[in-house]
């Protein structure tokens, strides 16, 4: 175990995966993370990468964190709601939505899966990749959303490519070292990436439950560790089924329509 900057401890897993399924932001949706654990299935993915926010605003919290603890080799680092959700992360911070649903979540998730979210790593870092939820610098709070913040996080992480999520916008940021400067761009449905040796990247993975780019559909990605290829993914889900259960159990749901 490494410490890192904001004394939490880093897990080091030297995962040699060549084929992993990568997603975050599950939010409690049950019916988006199903559809995506099945696509990623289809692709041949053998192990798992989840860049946290398994709880939040959905209605199954305890189902997504059962569907998640149940896959084998998936590698799952911590998000704020997740820390929210098992007391160890003030609920004053979160917006409305967040906080009611919050409130909500703790009140309902079993023991066992409140454990779970407890002991997990805020930094997961492998042969050649890392993941966290927010940014290496500030792995449960940070959004990165500007280039200073991207330049400043660069030192953060020692790994070709770090894998966030937390903005629920997929993005990938490229530095390259032979220029010095970095480039921005917004991920698009089906795009692959091909990342160069001589360049690092920041990549947003976006949202499985919860997308905040005017586009309801699921996100996740596939990377292929060996040929270091990253590959973009959007489905389609049954939104009205989530839209439904969030309106029997009470709890703020028009930000599911968009």
């Amino acid at each position: 175990m490494k410490k890192n900057g904001d004394g939490s401890n880093t897990s080091e897993k030297n995962v040699k995966r060549p084929h992993f399924g990568i997603f975050s932001d599950v939010h409690s949706n049950l019916e988006a993370l199903s559809v995506v654990l099945e696509h990623l299935e289809h692709q041949g993915v053998n192990s798992y990468l989840c860049c946290g926010d398994i709880v939040g605003y959905g209605p199954n919290p305890n189902e997504c964190v059962e569907k998640v603890r149940s896959i084998k080799d998936c590698f799952v680092v911590m998000g704020n709601h997740d820390a929210a959700s098992c007391g160890l992360k003030d609920t004053a911070w979160f917006n409305k939505y967040a906080r009611a649903t919050l409130h909500w979540t703790e009140n309902v998730l079993k023991e066992e899966n409140r454990d779970y979210l407890y002991r997990l790593p805020r930094m997961i870092t492998g042969d050649n990749y890392t993941i966290v939820h927010g940014s290496p610098r500030d792995p449960l709070n940070e959004y990165l959303l500007e280039e200073k913040q991207f330049l400043e996080n660069l030192g953060y992480f020692g790994t070709q490519v770090c894998f966030i999520g937390h903005s629920h916008i997929p993005f990938v940021v490229l530095s390259q070292s032979s220029k010095g400067g970095i480039e921005i761009k917004r991920l698009r449905e089906n795009e692959t990436i091909k990342l160069l040796p001589d360049n690092r990247y920041i990549i947003n993975v976006g949202s499985v439950g919860q997308p905040r780019d005017k586009d309801p559909r699921a996100c996740c990605a596939v990377f292929n560790s060996e040929e270091t290829e990253f590959n973009f993914f959007r489905l389609e889900y049954e939104i009205n089924k989530t839209q439904e259960k969030m309106h029997e159990a009470k709890l703020l749901w028009k930000r599911y329509q968009t």
